[in-house]
């Protein structure tokens, strides 16, 4: 058995074009306005072969979004991000075009800030993609540009009251739900029923530099971003879920165990690699004779149990857990892995 311990707090009518400037004659840009929506059904892509930045929802109507979400946390655990680019509904706005930002900075203090904007462009090239979430007025941008090879990434945020830049480089290939490498035609971008989901850096080195209101948060550890997007909203599609990612030793560890409101059921996904292959894959939670299988137990005897901010006017109950005990195991290979994880900061707590 591998033994590893590792202290974490990752606890619309739209128009299609073509770019056609002189460096970038063959890009293809997708432009979303807030507040544009159909009536009826929206098309929700499930084709495995699409590369992972590409927009997936191409007409929104009022209950589809798309969501592209990066997050890191220091090498200590006492520092935390979560960013989130949205089209779409989302937080009750109709055909939205938000970005999210969440921070908990090493001596405790929180901040979090929503901005609602009025247009998203996504850009992609023969080299990059790249999304812009944007005002009219000009003073507000949000948003990120990508190598196509999945190497490296770049958020970058101008506004009145941020500024800054979160970077990502990869340690790990993009995978689906279940471990297969993009891009495999067996696969599927199903997680679960309607929560389709792509993880374009599994884990990856974080390095983050913003201004927060004139207050500097600088962080580098360990991150990674994926991409989710559903025909209905979170709460409405979504029991629980856990999400894991970490960094130990040469290994790196992605997992989500989930449970759907839509069936009752639970879903799960665990993928190791070493270096930049993965090792071991599996979607199955129960005890097999022949093929990989993982489990998650809710630890409770950790330090930190995830709470609300002191400041907060309505704050949600403290978590009962304080981290997971991970295990994973390949029967063919009689190799076992095992890792703890503990709470060390909460970066934000919401109620779905």
């Amino acid at each position: 058995m591998h033994l590893l311990h590792i202290t974490t707090l990752l606890a619309v009518l739209a128009e299609l074009s073509v770019s056609t400037t002189p460096q970038d004659i063959n890009c293809v840009q997708h432009r979303a306005r807030a507040g544009d929506f159909v009536d009826g059904p929206a098309k929700v892509s499930a084709d495995p072969l699409v590369h992972f930045d590409s927009p997936m929802i191409t007409v929104f109507n009022e209950t589809v979004s798309e969501n592209w979400s990066f997050d890191a946390a220091s090498h200590d655990g006492k520092a935390s991000i979560v960013l989130y680019l949205t089209r779409g509904t989302v937080a009750s706005n109709i055909a939205a075009q938000r970005g999210l930002i969440s921070i908990a900075w090493a001596n405790g203090t929180r901040y979090m800030e929503n901005a609602f904007v009025d247009t998203s462009t996504l850009t992609t090239c023969p080299k990059t993609t790249t999304g812009t979430w944007s005002n009219d007025a000009g003073n507000i941008t949000w948003g990120f540009s990508a190598s196509k090879d999945f190497k490296q990434s770049v958020v970058t945020i101008k506004s009145p009251t941020i500024n800054g830049t979160f970077k990502l480089k990869s340690r790990g290939p993009p995978i689906y739900p279940g471990g297969l490498v993009y891009p495999d035609s067996r696969a599927s971008v199903l997680l679960a029923p309607e929560m389709y989901w792509q993880e374009q850096f599994p884990v990856a080195d974080a390095e983050v530099h913003l201004s927060i209101r004139g207050t500097p948060f600088d962080l580098y550890g360990v991150g990674g971003r994926d991409k989710n997007w559903n025909s209905r909203p979170w709460a409405a599609i979504s029991g629980k879920w856990d999400m894991a990612r970490a960094i130990a030793g040469p290994y790196g560890l992605m997992l989500w165990n989930y449970t759907s409101a839509v069936d009752g059921r639970p879903y799960f996904s665990a993928t190791l690699t070493k270096g930049t292959k993965v090792i071991f894959r599996t979607a199955n939670q129960e005890s097999l004779c022949s093929e990989t299988y993982g489990t998650v137990i809710l630890a409770k005897n950790g330090p930190v149990h995830l709470s609300s901010a002191p400041d907060t006017k309505s704050p949600l109950p403290k978590s009962r857990h304080t981290g997971y005990l991970i295990d994973l195991v390949s029967p063919k290979t009689d190799e076992h892995w095992r890792f703890a994880l503990d709470f060390s900061q909460t970066t934000f707590l919401v109620s779905c």
